[in-house]
């Protein structure tokens, strides 16, 4: 299991160093303040590599510096390697969650497309889909586009919505 982690921890690296790089080629405006539109996604950038070098670090740390455990029982690992699939299938289903926000944000807009992928996160996280949950989701929507697109006057897709107004 120590591999794939240290695999995975590269890959994440990679894939930071990456969005480093695209953030770095968005052009800067005249118009941009101190913090321009390439400010946030290289700030992400750089927290993924750190995250992703912290685990790397981790793992060997704990294969190598700290003292080895009694083996456990040949059951108990298998019983360990399902429940980290189970983990990675997790993980995975959450990824599935951001492609579909990613996909949907044109057509559906930020503030809806944010709400939906508020409230898919949460019930896949484990809460019951109820009013709360519902709530939870507009108002998180709501709020995420009060800052970004009317606080900070960040452009990002409306989607549709705007066209039936009209």
């Amino acid at each position: 299991m120590r591999n794939v982690t240290l695999v995975v921890s590269a890959a994440l690296f990679a894939l930071a160093v990456g969005y480093w790089i695209s953030a770095d080629s968005i052009s800067e405006s005249r118009l941009a303040g101190a913090v321009g539109a390439d400010g946030f996604p290289k700030v992400l950038g750089v927290a993924l590599g750190v995250l992703s070098l912290i685990l790397a670090g981790q793992t060997l740390f704990e294969s190598y510096i700290v003292p080895a455990r009694d083996k456990a029982p040949v059951q108990e690992e298998a019983q360990d390697a399902s429940s980290a699939w189970r983990g990675h299938l997790r993980a995975f289903g959450l990824i599935a969650i951001g492609i579909a926000y990613v996909l949907l944000l044109p057509y559906l807009g930020y503030m809806v497309a944010g709400g939906l992928m508020l409230g898919a996160v949460a019930t896949y996280a484990g809460l019951r889909p109820s009013l709360a949950t519902l709530l939870f989701a507009v108002c998180g929507g709501l709020c995420f586009y009060l800052i970004f697109v009317k606080l900070l006057q960040i452009p990002l897709p409306a989607g549709f919505w705007p066209g039936l107004v009209n």
